[in-house]
């Protein structure tokens, strides 16, 4: 399997974490978060390389540190 093949796999799955106000969180969330003084909106997605579920900064970096979801609010669209 490639790796589009292997993010198809996880899309919109629910990640088994809660945002701050109990919602259920799924990979292609956008979930806002306070950072360096201001507040900024990040999407949640699967990294094959790591194996794990990740922020995804407006950017396109992906943070690989372990996510700390009591500190996210779930954007609804």
């Amino acid at each position: 399997m490639d790796k589009q093949e292997i993010n198809d796999l996880f899309k919109n799955q629910f990640i088994g974490m809660y945002d701050k106000n109990g919602n259920a969180l799924h990979e292609g969330d956008n979930v806002r978060l306070y950072h360096n003084g201001s507040f900024a909106v990040c999407k949640i997605v699967y990294a094959p390389d790591w194996a794990m579920f990740c922020l995804q900064w407006p950017d396109g970096y992906k943070n690989k540190w372990p996510m700390n979801p009591d500190r996210y609010e779930k954007i609804t669209q």
